[in-house]
């Protein structure tokens, strides 16, 4: 997550609607080069970002046919699943209530609308939204299926690689840089 990219804009989409005024020709030279990467390598899941790119499109990523359709999938060449951020975040509100929100980010060619935290717009999207599920979404959350056997997971995580990636990890965490922290969003409590 979040393509194309969310590292050049200042604003938290939880709170703001962001854009990022970069050119395509930019914005490939930097922020789409690891998800064509990804594609390649059988990516299985991506989440567009709820932010505007107006040299693209006046629609954030995750309602624009033009990030999803023509540059995701048939330029990248993604064949996985696409999950909309959450659609209760202030970057998706130009999209309107959250019914047009879901139906905004299906059009664009999302797979999957995420209402998190809040049961209340969960519960109104159900019941308003009337919709059949496309042929492909199937075989796209079948990619997201895991691979191998417990056994398999566990004689992993007890390799000697594992451990040394893991050391790796670690050693990361270790140096003496403070953790940047957003605001409390109930994301990852």
């Amino acid at each position: 997550k979040h393509f194309p990219g969310h590292g050049w804009v200042e604003g938290d989409s939880h709170h703001v609607i962001p854009r990022d005024e970069r050119s395509l020709e930019a914005l490939r030279a930097d922020d789409l080069r690891p998800f064509a990467r990804l594609a390649q390598a059988g990516l299985a899941a991506v989440m567009p970002a709820h932010v505007v790119y107006p040299a693209v499109d006046e629609q954030a990523a995750g309602f624009s046919p033009r990030w999803l359709q023509d540059i995701l999938r048939g330029e990248l060449g993604f064949a996985g699943a696409i999950f909309s951020d959450d659609l209760c975040m202030e970057g998706a509100s130009a999209a309107g209530d959250i019914t047009a929100r879901a139906r905004a980010a299906f059009a664009a060619g999302c797979d999957m609308a995420l209402v998190c935290n809040r049961p209340d717009l969960a519960e109104q999207l159900l019941a308003e939204l009337e919709m059949t599920a496309p042929a492909e979404l199937a075989s796209r959350l079948a990619g997201m299926a895991g691979r191998g056997s417990t056994a398999d997971w566990q004689a992993h995580t007890a390799s000697a690689e594992f451990a040394a990636l893991r050391a790796q990890v670690a050693a990361l965490h270790a140096q003496d840089v403070a953790p940047q922290t957003g605001p409390a969003v109930g994301e990852a409590n």
